[in-house]
């Protein structure tokens, strides 16, 4: 697939929902270099993405109203920051296709290194290169919210989660 694909499918989208920022991505075979991803399978997130978020850029409100549809009766506001501030990696205040479809190969193809440094950066949320007890506690609670207080798994937070949840 070429450039000339994704730019006749942001065309057909874009002429339909106006954008203010617009990210077209890197050329198909670029992805396929930097991710461990074949092109069909780009091709299939890419759309996916796209259905998403039209224009190429995804800011944090809107990061927020798509987790909100997939956890309707949890508070997504906390969790989705953590994760945004992860995959905003230039901290632009928006991520692109290319920032998803990386983190993305490193969680469902890295080997175990890539994975917890990704989990790490996470978990980091005062981006100072430690992880305490506070902020895993702070993390465990932004996921229980996110479940929503009904959820099965929702539990109290005490010592003994927090220490289960950090071996």
């Amino acid at each position: 697939m070429s450039m000339e694909s994704f730019e006749q499918n942001d065309n057909e989208l874009t002429s339909t929902f106006p954008v203010k920022i617009r990210k077209v991505p890197k050329s198909l075979e670029d992805i396929v270099r930097i991710t461990k991803f074949n092109k069909s399978e780009i091709r299939l997130l890419y759309k996916g993405f796209k259905q998403e978020c039209p224009s190429g850029a995804v800011t944090e409100r809107d990061f927020q109203t798509i987790y909100s549809h997939f956890f309707p009766h949890g508070n997504c506001r906390d969790y989705t920051n953590y994760l945004f501030r992860v995959l905003d990696r230039r901290k632009r205040m928006y991520f692109t296709f290319e920032d998803y479809i990386q983190a993305l190969s490193i969680l469902v193809r890295g080997d175990i290194k890539e994975k917890l440094q990704w989990v790490f950066r996470f978990y980091d949320i005062s981006d100072n290169g430690k992880l305490t007890k506070q902020t895993i506690e702070t993390i465990l609670r932004s996921i229980y919210d996110l479940l929503g207080p009904n959820s099965c798994i929702h539990q109290p937070l005490t010592d003994a989660t927090i220490e289960k949840h950090s071996a």
